[in-house]
């Protein structure tokens, strides 16, 4: 039987130019899985770390970015991880940077680019990226007030 398992993050990069744009990063060969694929920022959270302190240090290591804004989406991503036999949740955050920021790549991947918001449907190949990204879109355009209560620090 598969573990499921809640020690993971997703963080979705967006910029205003003035169009919204997200980050996409290439998974490249020096990585265990799903090489040569576009994703969004995915870690691990490690001991004694919470999802939101993960969630920065991820962003840190993958991109260098610093985030402007901050906050979590009402999601979480879940999947069937094959390779491992799991099933994995995570919560999923969403973090603002400036349209001129840089992207610095870690190892773990070789290219970046930016994905504009109306070609989500075609540029993210994981339904649930799909999903969380429409549901990230949507609190932005429609915010009932949980907003507040959803954003996060930034340090």
């Amino acid at each position: 039987m598969p573990d499921v398992r809640a020690d993971g993050v997703a963080v979705y990069v967006y910029r205003r130019t003035p169009l919204l744009e997200f980050l996409q990063i290439r998974r490249s060969a020096n990585t265990g899985e799903y090489q040569g694929s576009w994703q969004t920022v995915y870690g691990g959270i490690k001991a004694g770390e919470t999802a939101v302190q993960a969630a920065l240090r991820e962003l840190k290591e993958e991109t260098g970015l610093a985030p402007g804004a901050v906050w979590q989406v009402e999601y979480l991503e879940s999947f069937y991880f094959m390779a491992k036999d799991y099933v994995v949740m995570m919560p999923v955050f969403a973090v603002e940077v400036g349209r001129e920021a840089e992207v610095t790549l870690n190892a773990e991947h070789d290219a970046a680019r930016w994905v504009q918001e109306a070609r989500i449907d075609s540029s993210f190949m994981w339904r649930t990226q799909r999903e969380a990204l429409h549901i990230l879109l949507e609190s932005l355009r429609n915010d009932a007030g949980a907003r507040g209560f959803l954003d996060v620090p930034v340090p």
